[in-house]
């Protein structure tokens, strides 16, 4: 979803680099679209089979139409994204996302320290849901205080107070 403003703004969270987060614009899109493969891809032939172009498409436009999309930047340029919405009064992290080349290098601490700070700022808590298979996410949600709140056959649904 875009047009949720939001400028350009620097974070830093528990001593981890600071990246800066923007709104997503519609020229994001095909960049967005290339990070969701090279993050996802793996994880989803393991998961699933194939990756199959047309049915990521279809999966991915509903991501960027019916969340607010952020880019998260270093040094001026993109190296992740966060889609967030809204559910049971919790911030929803629908999705978080950091070139592999650069994961583990705390982009992700940051960008989700934002996440979890912006909710707690308006009074919410936070939540996701995390493959079973994708445990490096898992490491990092529950190093950054999330606890499982229920699960599905195939993910883990996490929640920050």
């Amino acid at each position: 979803m875009f047009g949720v403003a939001l400028r350009q703004v620097p974070v830093r969270y528990r001593g981890a680099m600071e990246v800066q987060l923007r709104s997503a614009v519609p020229e994001d899109r095909p960049w967005l679209f290339q990070l969701h493969e090279d993050a996802h891809r793996d994880l989803v032939e393991q998961a699933y089979g194939p990756w199959d172009v047309e049915q990521q498409l279809q999966f991915f436009q509903p991501l960027m139409e019916d969340h607010a999309v952020f880019i998260v930047e270093l040094g001026g340029s993109p190296v992740g994204a966060v889609y967030l919405g809204s559910r049971d009064n919790d911030l929803w992290l629908e999705l978080i996302e950091v070139v592999p080349g650069l994961q583990g290098q705390g982009i992700g601490s940051a960008a989700l320290g934002w996440v979890v700070t912006r909710a707690r700022e308006e009074g919410r808590g936070t939540r996701l849901q995390v493959h079973k298979l994708n445990t490096r996410a898992h490491q990092l949600y529950e190093r950054e205080g999330f606890t499982r709140a229920d699960e599905t056959t195939t993910h883990h649904l996490l929640r920050h107070q």
